[in-house]
């Protein structure tokens, strides 16, 4: 299992492209995992192959701009998913972009967040795809 992991700062939300929020910031790991590869009646394995490839992380001091998201997707409590892009802080590779797409927070209700739109608690997340620049 092999495992990468993004520490961002000052990130921006957006949805669609239009950017709904931001947090002070991010860490991410994206993990890769190996499986064997059995040829038919085998006991042993024939070969290592890459496996799954999965993507959790979590965000510090987030804000949303809930009129934004109600204008996005009016009726609804549930955040949909969303970009995340932001700029590595730390690490190999510092000062690298970064994008994470289709990420949707594991829990998430607008009534959790306070009247000016801050949550008031780390926000867990996953995702499905990312990008360097």
């Amino acid at each position: 299992m092999v495992k990468q992991r993004i520490n961002l700062k000052d990130i921006d939300i957006s949805i669609n492209g239009k950017i709904i929020g931001g947090a002070e910031e991010l860490t991410a790991t994206v993990t890769r995992a190996n499986e064997f590869a059995m040829e038919g009646g085998a006991y042993k394995a024939a070969e290592i192959v890459d496996g799954s490839i999965t993507g959790e992380g979590s965000l510090t001091r987030a804000f949303i701009d809930v009129d934004l998201l109600n204008e996005v997707f009016p009726n609804t409590n549930l955040a949909p998913e969303f970009t995340l892009s932001g700029t590595i802080t730390s690490g190999k590779t510092p000062s690298r972009d970064v994008k994470l797409f289709r990420v949707k927070f594991d829990s998430f209700d607008i009534s959790s967040l306070s009247v000016e739109g801050w949550a008031k608690n780390v926000m867990p997340f996953k995702f499905i795809d990312w990008d360097f620049n």
